[in-house]
């Protein structure tokens, strides 16, 4: 009977193994640069050291940009570029992302944040306070350029 056991065990462990890496490949498709929908910044997008995913401001149109809408006065002074926006996002499976937050440095909140995958170029990014139906989506676009410096934003009429 022990040996029944230890076979079924040995079989069933073989039959997981593919699946979590196949889990781990399709979760790490998410890696790399993503430009933002308003193509103003360029974020990284990386596995943090907890093993949850995480997005750091590498490049944009404003690399001297001040994160001036901090609620903490004293981060007010620092720029933007380097710093993490996309924190503790855990891969659901079936390209989708969840249990993590974004801060949006436009408005110096941080919000829920949910990622899906839509192909290899397109990532949907969605922040939202409670439930998702409350907030907004951005379409991210895989970023393959080599300059980390966009054009300058059109002033605004």
């Amino acid at each position: 009977m022990p040996r029944l056991l230890l076979i079924v065990s040995t079989v069933l462990l073989a039959l997981a193994l593919p699946a979590a890496e196949a889990s781990d490949d399709q979760a790490a498709l998410i890696l790399g640069n993503w430009l933002t929908e308003p193509r103003d910044g360029i974020i990284e997008i990386s596995l943090a050291s907890d093993g949850s995913y995480q997005g750091r401001i590498v490049g944009g149109n404003d690399p001297q940009r001040l994160d001036q809408h901090n609620p903490d006065p004293a981060r007010r002074g620092q720029t933007l570029l380097g710093q993490i926006i996309l924190r503790g996002m855990r891969y659901d499976g079936e390209g989708k992302w969840s249990a993590g937050t974004i801060y949006d440095p436009d408005s110096g909140r941080t919000y829920q944040c949910r990622l899906q995958r839509l192909d290899a170029e397109r990532l949907q990014v969605r922040g939202f306070l409670g439930i998702s139906l409350l907030g907004r989506s951005q379409l991210w676009t895989r970023y393959l350029g080599d300059s980390m410096t966009l054009p300058a934003a059109a002033p605004k009429p």
